[in-house]
């Protein structure tokens, strides 16, 4: 044995011996990179944007707006609650180019609507944000994500959009949801309640929610 190589069998023994029997042999290795969730059980329903109300780690309460055209006099004035099954394509989005109104006839006074739907996660629900929040340095400069971050931010691979927290999904923001519902259920007998969020898109923040949003969730904590 040469030297050298009996110094370097020295040093990894006393490395074995001061770390309790583990070294690292190197940095090089790289964590796996998280999976996608599993949704082979369950089926695409829907999607739909509105305001959160109040919101937990297991469920959210969105409040969804559309707008309805006044019914003629002894027309048949339908005041069903909509189904979020459907596609509503009237539902209000706040980010999209028209808002989603419907279109109107001259003089026609549209009456905007909402109702407020109680949305469940399941354990493998996700919550993503489509614009990642400015990165500030301690000098309060906006600087640059780099690409390690933003790659952590895209994780997991497959998942659209930048990952959110739970958290971050509080009283007055505007949320998109796909809606999934299991396989297991039949089309034919499937109903809102078996409507379970898959990905929770943050889109902003309402800068003058209504009066009622959040309030129950105030009051008990006061």
């Amino acid at each position: 044995m040469t030297h050298a190589l009996g110094r370097a069998v020295a040093a990894l023994a006393l490395a074995l011996l001061t770390t309790g029997g583990s070294v690292a042999l190197g940095d090089d290795k790289k964590e796996p990179a998280p999976k996608a969730p599993d949704w082979s059980n369950y089926t695409f329903v829907a999607d739909v944007t509105g305001e959160v109300v109040r919101a937990d780690d297991k469920k959210v309460v969105l409040r969804v707006t559309w707008y309805e055209a006044p019914q003629p006099k002894g027309g048949n004035n339908n005041n069903r609650r909509p189904n979020l099954g459907g596609n509503n394509r009237n539902f209000r989005n706040p980010f999209a180019q028209n808002m989603n109104r419907p279109n109107q006839q001259k003089g026609q006074q549209l009456k905007e609507k909402h109702e407020d739907y109680e949305l469940e996660y399941v354990e493998q629900s996700l919550v993503r944000t489509k614009a990642l929040p400015p990165k500030i340095d301690d000098k309060g400069k906006k600087v640059a994500y780099t690409q390690k971050e933003l790659e952590e931010f895209r994780a997991p691979l497959g998942v659209p959009a930048y990952a959110a927290s739970r958290a971050d999904v509080t009283p007055a923001t505007y949320l998109e949801v796909y809606l999934v519902r299991e396989k297991a259920i039949p089309a034919a007998k499937a109903t809102e309640d078996d409507l379970r969020i898959k990905y929770a898109f943050i889109l902003g923040k309402d800068p003058n929610p209504p009066k009622d949003i959040g309030g129950p969730e105030k009051k008990k904590k006061n």
